[in-house]
């Protein structure tokens, strides 16, 4: 049996002995493989802020989870003009600190209490693959409500989780919300919801309810790839293999994602604070 899930010592264990993708995203499927999700995710971002026509250039943005800094260079390219990460763990402060000394990163837990002046108020607010990592409800409401203090009125909150119809978990340390709890806690602190981009259809398990028939036939195959990613990316003379399966999928999840509204896994959230 696993011991109870503690959120700053489990992190911290895991960002410790290597802090790339490949603990930061999915465990198992490698680093080529978890590279095409980490592509479809910025390609997601760069449909969604068409569709919104927002230009982030010249704003200010802070990372919630900033974890292994894989935003960072997706941010710069976009003309973001301050960036600050806030990460849980001292692991990902210390090699990132080292990494972009010109940057400023804050360790400290999102659940926790924050004393903030206006000055600290920033522009864009992300957490990206963070929320679902907190367990508890209470704490979850302390983070968002956080997550409201540090945008400015006007300003954007961008999060990724499934946001489906009925939630998933908890399940150790993922706990999937579903969308109506979101917009509960949304309201209470004046973030109204705009958009909501689909990141993945095919590459990564759905969460949703699959529905119809060949939404099952598509989360069947999903699981029958990713099992075969997994295998792969445990040899180093088999794991090349993984950026064929990784583009191809890519490619066909782009097109998939620009079909549905919603798909049955991971999105983006776009809110704007009242």
């Amino acid at each position: 049996m696993k011991d109870k899930y503690k959120p700053e010592e489990y992190w911290e264990n895991r960002l410790s002995k290597k802090l790339d993708i490949t603990t930061i995203g999915h465990l198992g499927l490698g680093y080529i493989y978890n590279n095409w999700l980490y592509r479809a995710r910025f390609h997601a971002m760069h449909r969604a802020l068409r569709k919104l026509n927002l230009d982030v250039s010249r704003k200010s943005l802070i990372d919630i989870g900033v974890g292994s800094g894989s935003w960072i260079p997706f941010w710069q390219k976009h003309g973001i003009a301050k960036i600050v990460g806030l990460d849980i763990t001292s692991a990902s402060i210390r090699a990132l600190r080292n990494q972009y000394p010109q940057l400023e990163f804050i360790k400290r837990n999102i659940c926790a209490a924050f004393p903030l002046t206006k000055e600290e108020n920033f522009d864009i607010v992300t957490a990206f693959d963070v929320l679902f990592h907190i367990i508890d409800d209470t704490d979850f409401s302390k983070a968002i409500a956080n997550i409201s203090k540090f945008v400015k009125c006007g300003g954007w909150v961008m999060i990724s989780d499934n946001f489906c119809s009925k939630s998933w978990g908890p399940f150790y340390h993922e706990y999937h919300r579903d969308y109506d709890h979101y917009l509960r806690e949304f309201k209470i602190v004046d973030l109204n919801i705009v958009h909501i981009e689909p990141i993945f259809t095919i590459m990564t398990t759905a969460i949703c309810e699959s529905g119809t028939g060949y939404k099952r036939l598509l989360d069947l195959f999903t699981r029958v790839t990713l099992r075969l990613v997994s295998k792969l990316s445990s040899s180093r003379q088999t794991e090349w293999i993984n950026y064929i399966i990784g583009c191809s999928l890519y490619l066909l999840n782009n097109i998939l994602c620009r079909i549905v509204r919603m798909g049955p896994s991971l999105k983006i959230l776009f809110a704007q604070k009242n």
